[in-house]
């Protein structure tokens, strides 16, 4: 079993925001793999699974705001019992130019609150797919993460999402170092 925890904020307001970009890669796969997503209060978060390569995948919303994303990889690890090898957290990073997408295993949280709440609470290893989305060019952080993407930006975004949805399976299918080497070239963006 492997579970994919996609990071943002629950209220519809955020829903759109650069800051929900792990909730969007997790919504592209759903609807690749044509499963609904559904509200799972147990473990705070909506929840879809599908088989894929004779594995389960566990795709998961969490339903808490940004900096509690800890209290869902809590529970869903209390429930499933798998390794932190099998769990894979999306996230978005400033520190990636928009669209670039990169496989770690260890890091610091760089600000990210969402990120860092996960740190707290299983240490700095686990795996992860970081996704661009740029630095702001003059705006505050807070303010650019809580803003939408221009539509430029969205018709470009969409490919982006599409090609998540290809690197996760291949994370399932072939593990960490295999999308490591294949995704965190440059000139993969």
């Amino acid at each position: 079993m492997k579970i994919i925890v996609g990071l943002g904020n629950p209220l519809k307001e955020y829903e759109n925001t650069r800051h929900n970009v792990g909730h969007m890669v997790i919504e592209k796969v759903a609807e690749e793999k044509k499963v609904k997503l559904k509200r799972n209060s147990k473990l705070k978060a909506k929840i879809a699974s599908f088989l894929y390569d004779k594995e389960d995948i566990v795709l998961t919303k969490p339903l808490v705001f940004m900096n509690e994303s800890y209290i869902t990889v809590k529970k869903l690890l209390s429930f499933y019992k798998i390794p932190l090898n099998d769990l894979l957290v999306v996230y978005d990073d400033m520190d990636l130019p928009l669209g670039r997408v990169k496989f770690t295993l260890k890091g610091s949280s760089a600000g990210h609150k969402g990120i860092g709440s996960i740190i707290n609470f299983l240490g700095e290893e686990f795996p992860r797919l970081r996704v661009g989305i740029s630095r702001p060019p003059s705006q505050l952080a807070v303010d650019y993460v809580l803003s939408e993407f221009s539509q430029e930006e969205k018709k470009f975004l969409e490919n982006v999402l599409k090609r998540c949805v290809v690197a996760l399976l291949d994370w399932v299918k072939f593990g960490l170092n295999y999308v490591m080497q294949k995704y965190n070239r440059k000139d993969f963006l």
